[in-house]
């Protein structure tokens, strides 16, 4: 009897110790993050948006902060010498990121590292698809591995039904504020809602984040009108952009919608958004990037040359042409015609807008097909610049006013007792964006990464994210993968 208890309580537990087995080989290798570093770094020129160029002789991080500028008493390090003549520009901010889910294994750690790989080092998440945003933030902190500073919105809150199967249904007063407190006691920085919602569950919303003292931002549901909706924050020009509620369902718009974005719409949005101070983010790098869903050719020649696209497992353009398929029908001659209609008039929009005095901010959309973290950020600024804006203004989009709307004291500045969130870099940003492209450090939280640092942790990441065993377990897990974000339609 004793011989088969064991035999039995082996059959029970064989299944689970080989699935946690293979989810341990899954997981990257062990990388902590850095100390934070107490340094000086010596002859180098601050650029910051909105302010001239400062040649400082010395620049001290500690403790996490920027804790002098100028002399000091404290003397710089041999350690610090190779970075002396440098650009220092504050850090870059994504305000609109999607983190893996843990079903992804191991990939929000690459996300993490890809973002500070391209200067990025705070984003914005809006939309946790499994609500574990909140634990890879507090791993970030702790410095387990690196990553940029997260401000987490949590688990996207939508109406019945939900336009996709993650987001949490809110359909009552009690329901939205029960959603509010629950995203609250784990700590968001802000509440994502999105395109179902009614008029009802939005203004219950609206009422429970004000009193939780966090920012509403999202889409504008399809039973709410742009200028009723009170949100903070118009991801991709949801709202702005009339239509047809009974044609569009659960997604937010059709390329056909946009044909209503003309002058005169765009002026009265710009009215309602300086009104109500709105900001936008358009995520311009999203729609151009989606296109290679139906140009297989581009896509490959993108996933090569890519500095982000280029480090992610294989698996996830199968993921992407699983849930979204071809953009807005894009593959026939019409479909592309609507689709160019789209990113043309959005980026009239976005360009309007900015012109009027509203508040732009960049976002990409990450974890949307082929924009991947970090590289899209810098596509985002590149586009922001050819819709019309200004490289400084956009300079500032990404620092300082994203700072701003984060709310963290000096965020995106490079003044006494600011984070020391900083880019180190061989020319000049407010010149040239381009600089970004070639970056030599980045100090997150006030820990320091050369890039010959970065570059090899990428290039362990290559190993085993590229690796047979990875590629092979979850290329076959791509499925499960594709039905947990599908849309709802």
């Amino acid at each position: 009897m004793r011989r088969v208890a064991i035999a039995l309580g082996l059959a029970v537990l064989a299944p689970s110790a080989i699935i946690g087995a293979a989810t341990w080989a899954l997981l990257p290798p062990r990388a902590p993050a850095p100390e934070r570093i107490d340094r000086v770094f010596s002859d180098v020129v601050l650029i910051e948006a909105g302010r001239p160029a400062r040649p400082v002789g010395q620049l001290r991080i500690a403790d996490g902060v920027i804790a002098a500028i100028g002399e000091t008493r404290a003397a710089a390090r041999a350690d610090t010498a190779d970075l002396a003549g440098l650009y220092v520009s504050p850090g870059l901010a994504d305000l609109h990121v999607h983190y893996p889910p843990r079903l992804a294994v191991g990939n929000a750690e690459l996300w993490s590292l890809l973002l500070l790989a391209h200067g990025v080092t705070s984003v914005r998440e809006t939309g946790s698809i499994d609500g574990s945003v909140f634990s890879v933030r507090e791993a970030i902190r702790a410095g387990r591995y690196p990553g940029p500073r997260i401000f987490a919105c949590g688990r996207i809150l939508d109406g019945d039904p939900p336009s996709f199967p993650s987001n949490r249904v809110i359909a009552s007063p009690v329901q939205a504020r029960e959603a509010v407190a629950s995203l609250a006691r784990q700590g968001a920085d802000c509440i994502k809602v999105y395109n179902t919602l009614s008029q009802q569950a939005l203004a219950a919303l609206r009422e429970a984040a004000a009193a939780a003292q966090l920012p509403l931002i999202g889409h504008v549901p399809h039973a709410v009108p742009f200028e009723s909706a009170g949100l903070v924050d118009v991801q991709h020009g949801t709202g702005a952009v009339e239509v047809d509620r009974e044609r569009v369902g659960r997604l937010d718009f059709r390329a056909e919608d946009w044909q209503t974005m003309d002058d005169a719409r765009i002026a009265f949005i710009a009215q309602v958004s300086l009104e109500q101070d709105i900001a936008h983010t358009p995520t311009l790098v999203n729609a151009r990037m989606r296109r290679l869903l139906t140009d297989p050719r581009a896509a490959q020649l993108q996933m090569a040359r890519d500095t982000g696209l280029r480090h992610l497992p294989r698996f996830w353009p199968d993921v992407w042409r699983a849930i979204w398929g071809a953009p807005f029908g894009a593959g026939d001659a019409r479909g592309e015609a609507m689709h160019e209609l789209f990113r043309s008039r959005q980026t009239r929009m976005t360009a309007g807008l900015h012109s009027a005095g509203v508040r732009i901010h960049a976002g990409t959309d990450t974890l949307m097909p082929y924009v991947a973290p970090g590289a899209s950020l810098l596509g985002e600024l590149a586009d922001l610049t050819a819709a019309g804006i200004p490289s400084a203004s956009v300079f500032e989009i990404a620092t300082r006013e994203a700072g701003r709307s984060l709310g963290l004291p000096g965020l995106g500045t490079l003044a006494l007792g600011a984070p020391a969130d900083l880019v180190f870099l061989r020319s000049d940003p407010s010149q040239n964006l381009a600089a970004f492209a070639q970056i030599e450090a980045v100090l997150a939280d006030g820990r320091l990464y050369r890039r010959a640092d970065l570059d090899a942790r990428l290039a362990a990441a290559d190993a085993h994210f590229q690796g047979r065993f990875y590629s092979a377990v979850m290329g076959s897990l791509a499925t499960l993968l594709r039905d947990r974000f599908r849309p709802g339609g």
